[in-house]
Parts: C-alpha cells; structure tokens; sequence
C-alpha cells in the first residue's frame, strides 16, 4: 500500500513539474497560478465535483466532459483546461487536486518563495497578516508566502514556522515549559 502511495506520489510529482514547465514554457505562470487557485477553490466548496472526479466508477469521459463544462464556467485558460483533459483522458481525475496544490508548491519554489504558517486560536485581520509577512520578508530577504491557520489548542499566542524553523510564542508551549520548571520544586 505505501509502495502505491509512493508511486501515485511520484506521478502528481510530475504531472504537477510539467504543468510548471508549460507555464513557465507559455510566459503564462501568473494566468496559470490563478486558474490551479481557482480549480483547488472549486474542489473544496463543491463536494459533488469532488466525488465527480474521485468516482472510480464514472467513465473516464464522463469526468472529463463534466470537469470541461465546469472549467469553461469559470474561465480556466485554455493551457490548464486541455493539461486536465489529458490528466481525465489518462485515467487520473482523482488526483487532480493534489496536482493543483503541488503545482503551487513547485511555483513557489520556482519563485524562491519562502513558505511561512503563523498559527492562531484565531485567524489574523488582514492588516495584521500583511504587517508580519512585511516583517519576515525584511528579516529574511526573500518573498514570503504566509499562511493562517487555527489551533485552539494552543490557548493564546501564536507558533510562527518560516521555512523549517518554528518560533513558539503559544500560552500552550509557556504552560509546559512552567510545568517542567516546577516539577523540581515542592
């Protein structure tokens, strides 16, 4: 089983590098940036699509002419609606979203963006998301992608992970670190 997990990697690994490379190829990596964000949008608020291209038991052209007709809708480019078209054709609907994220991870380091997750009880204002993705742009002297996501379970604060390192300024990690020190005294 993981040796399959390993393998359907590998082809979202290259399906995704070659959507890269045509966009890159077309001078259209921005246009193609947003359509993948639109489809990966569509995939998550459309639980019918979801199961549309997941099916194992829908014909192949079912899932392509449905996946056209919704994709024309909402205006892909004609360079990311004939790339899933060929993904449908070739019996791999059901991985298009992990396509889809894996193409903006490619991008982003294509781009030499650096990946950062601020996590909160919380989601930020925007304002305030701005500022920090400002702050850690001049701190570290490259493009910063920040991303927001909640944890209550971290009670306050937040834990800031920018690339591989991790700032934690969570009420959970001082409450730990409390009980640690106190456990010596009695």
């Amino acid at each position: 089983m993981s040796n399959d997990s390993k393998n359907m990697g590998s082809i979202v690994e290259r399906y995704s590098k070659a959507l890269l490379e045509l966009s890159i190829e077309s001078k259209v990596i921005d246009e193609v940036h947003q359509d993948v964000q639109k489809i990966i949008e569509l995939l998550s608020e459309s639980n019918d699509l979801k199961r549309i291209i997941m099916s194992p038991i829908m014909s192949r052209n079912d899932q392509k002419v449905i996946l056209q007709n919704v994709l024309t809708k909402v205006s892909v480019s004609k360079l990311v609606l004939k790339f899933l078209m060929v993904i449908c054709v070739n019996g791999r609907a059901f991985i298009i979203e992990r396509i889809c994220k894996k193409f903006i991870e490619m991008e982003k380091d294509y781009k030499g963006e650096v990946r950062a997750e601020i996590i909160s009880t919380e989601i930020p204002n925007k304002d305030d998301l701005i500022r920090i993705e400002k702050i850690i742009k001049e701190s570290i002297g490259s493009d910063v992608s920040l991303v927001s996501k909640i944890d209550k379970s971290i009670i306050g604060g937040y834990i800031l992970n920018i690339g591989s390192v991790m700032l934690d300024g969570s009420i959970r990690s001082k409450l730990q670190t409390l009980k640690v020190s106190m456990k010596g005294t009695k």
